[in-house]
């Protein structure tokens, strides 16, 4: 079906035949169904990835096309006049709460895929700081993730109202324009049934859907707003003093891995640090991997 019939006359989108951007019949549908509730004090979690754990299947495009024909619907059913450009993106999990503080009710706040070391921890705090502090804003939010199966059980179960995996179409060579759509019940079997083995393939999808290549905010603006983000990291990257205890604890952990044979009191001495503060330091390693360093003796490395 066709959205923006408006906005997209003949000749503005290539290889266009009739006005309006193209999308999946049952994915316009199931937002409609959101759009219509969120009025009732509701605020919705989407959730976009990829199963084959590539990137560059098309999940930002997909995703911004989803934005426009959200806005479309609830300015039609609620008489608003929301409007979805780059402001409704973001491409980092700590500036979602800023950036939804500043955008009318109802709308939608995108968060892009974002490669940093530690995406997962600032995800999963972000997310919940967006959930204490912004669910009075009534917002749609979609969140773009590499991996669907690393995600807490809190947002792949709980909180979120359906998961689209975004894929390359078969047999093509890196062709975007696929996608399954998992509504709650089914995406949170997956998550329950596929996680232990990252089997995909453990629930069947609600219905499959098809999407045309596009961002709808404009190639280079996006591109350009994403670009001034990276530039943004990296300097804060810069200025972020350096921390020289979280150093010495992440060296001391990697070297303790290796050399197991190392006592405390070794440990302790060849850091100039106490005895307590070593204990304090490899405490979580000791049980992550069920190793007590204090009985471990010489002998057992050499054996």
């Amino acid at each position: 079906m066709k959205y923006c019939i408006e906005k997209y006359p003949i000749g503005s989108i290539k290889g266009q035949r009739t006005p309006g951007r193209y999308m999946s019949e049952y994915l316009h549908n199931n937002l409609k169904i959101l759009a219509e509730s969120i009025v009732n004090d509701m605020t919705f979690l989407g959730i976009l990835f990829s199963s084959t754990l590539e990137v560059g299947t098309g999940k930002s495009v997909l995703a911004q096309q989803i934005g426009e024909a959200w806005v479309e619907q609830v300015n039609k059913l609620h008489g608003l006049n929301l409007t979805f450009t780059t402001k409704n993106i973001v491409f980092r999990p700590k500036d979602l709460i800023e950036r939804a503080f500043k955008l009318p009710q109802y709308s939608i706040i995108i968060l892009d895929e974002w490669e940093d070391a530690h995406y997962w921890s600032e995800l999963g705090m972000s997310l919940r700081q967006f959930f204490r502090k912004c669910r009075q804003l009534n917002l749609f939010m979609l969140i773009i993730i590499p991996n669907f199966f690393q995600l807490s059980p809190a947002y792949a179960i709980s909180r979120s109202v359906f998961a689209i995996d975004v894929k390359f179409k078969e047999k093509s060579n890196f062709e975007r324009g696929t996608f399954d759509f998992y509504n709650f019940n089914k995406k949170k079997e997956l998550y329950i049934l596929g996680k232990r083995h990252y089997n995909y393939g453990a629930v069947s999808r609600n219905f499959p859907g098809t999407f045309l290549d596009g961002y709808t905010v404009g190639d280079k603006e996006y591109r350009d707003a994403k670009y001034q983000d990276m530039v943004r990291a990296e300097d804060d990257r810069k200025d972020k003093p350096v921390d020289e205890k979280q150093v010495m604890r992440k060296v001391l952990g990697k070297l303790r891995k290796n050399m197991p044979y190392i006592t405390l009191n070794q440990w302790a001495e060849g850091f100039g640090l106490g005895i307590s503060t070593i204990k304090r330091w490899l405490v979580v390693d000791r049980e992550e991997i069920g190793v007590v360093l204090e009985n471990i003796s010489p002998k057992v490395h050499n054996n």
